[in-house]
C-alpha cells in the first residue's frame, strides 16, 4: 500500500510539473561492437550488421549513437523483419508504438517502415525522409507517420533529464514522427500497425516502474489497442518471459481476438537476461 501511495503522489507531480531540458546525446566509436560474442555468433553478428547498415541506410545513425543504442536499434529491425510483414497499399501508413519510454529504438522502427514503404510504393513516392530536405509537394508527400505514446514521459533519470528529453533527441531526424505524452486510453487515432513492447500484464512490474495501480488496466489497454487498428491492421506484442506471455495469451483469448503466437525471439546482436516472446494480433478486413 505504501508503494502504491508513493507512486500515486510521485506520478502526479512529475506528470504536472513536466520537466524539460535539452539532451544533446552521446556518440561512441563502433570498433568493438561484438566483443560480448565469440566464434560463429560473433561472425554472424558482424555480417548481419554490415547487411542492415547498407539496407536500411544507417550510416548517419551509427556515427551519432552509443554502441548499445545502435545495437538495440539493430535488434528492433531484426525483430520487425522476422515477425512483421507490412504490405502497405495506401497513400499514408500510420504506425504507433505504445509505452515508448524514452523511445531509444525509434530509429529502428522508422528505418524498417521507411524501407518497406520504398519497396512497396516505389522510392520516388517516399520523399523528404530526413529533416532538412526540401519540402515535398502534396502529391509526393511522405506516406510514413510514426507515433510513440508514453504515459510517464516526464520520469527523471539520474542525469536530471527526462524520458521526454531523450525521446526528442532520438526522433529529431525522423520526419513525421511524434512523441505523445498522454495516457493511451485517452488517445483515439487509428493506425495500420501497432508495436507494443512489454505491456504491463501483472501489477508488480507496473509498480516497480513507478506507476500507481490505478493505471493497471491490461484488458482495457489491449481492447483499446485493438480498436485503434485500422481494418486489416496488425499489432506486434513483445512480452518478457514465458509467464507474462501466458497471461498475455489469456487476455487475447478473453477478448476473442485473432492472434498468432510466434515464440521466443533470439536476436543476432544482443543477449538479454529474459526471453522476449512475440505475438502478432490481426484485425480482419
Amino acid at each position: 500500500m505504501f508503494k502504491n501511495l508513493y507512486n500515486e503522489i510521485d506520478f502526479f507531480f512529475r506528470k504536472n510539473i513536466r520537466l524539460k531540458r535539452k539532451y544533446t546525446g552521446k556518440n561512441e566509436l563502433k570498433e568493438n561492437l561484438f566483443e560480448h560474442f565469440s566464434g560463429e555468433k560473433k561472425q554472424l553478428a558482424k555480417e548481419k550488421e554490415i547487411f542492415y547498415l547498407k539496407k536500411y541506410q544507417l550510416q548517419e545513425f551509427k556515427t551519432n549513437s552509443t554502441c548499445r543504442n545502435y545495437l538495440e536499434n539493430l535488434a528492433v529491425i531484426e525483430l520487425l523483419e522476422n515477425f512483421l510483414a507490412p504490405t502497405p497499399e495506401k497513400n499514408v501508413v500510420k504506425i504507433l508504438d505504445i509505452g515508448s519510454k524514452n523511445w531509444f529504438y525509434a530509429s529502428g522502427e522508422w528505418s524498417f517502415f521507411k524501407y518497406k514503404l520504398e519497396e512497396f510504393l516505389g522510392y520516388s513516392r517516399v520523399t523528404a525522409l530526413r529533416v532538412g530536405e526540401a519540402a515535398p509537394s502534396a502529391s509526393a508527400r511522405n506516406p510514413l507517420f510514426l507515433d510513440g505514446i508514453e504515459i510517464d514521459a516526464f520520469r527523471v533519470y539520474s542525469d536530471f533529464h527526462t524520458r521526454y528529453d531523450y525521446a526528442q533527441y532520438y526522433i529529431k531526424n525522423l520526419a513525421n514522427t511524434r512523441y505523445i505524452t498522454k495516457d493511451f486510453l485517452q488517445h483515439n487515432e487509428k493506425y495500420d500497425y501497432i508495436i507494443w513492447f512489454f505491456p504491463f500484464v501483472t501489477e508488480f512490474p507496473l509498480q516497480e516502474w513507478g506507476l500507481p495501480l490505478s493505471k493497471f488496466k491490461p484488458s482495457e489497454m489491449l481492447k483499446h489497442a485493438y480498436d485503434s487498428l485500422n481494418s486489416g491492421g496488425k499489432m506486434l506484442i513483445v512480452n518478457q518471459d514465458e509467464k507474462e506471455y501466458a497471461i498475455q495469451e489469456n487476455l487475447l483469448k478473453n477478448l476473442n481476438l485473432h492472434y498468432e503466437k510466434k515464440g521466443d525471439f533470439k536476436n543476432s546482436f544482443l543477449e538479454y537476461e529474459h526471453k522476449r516472446c512475440v505475438t502478432i494480433v490481426f484485425k480482419d478486413s
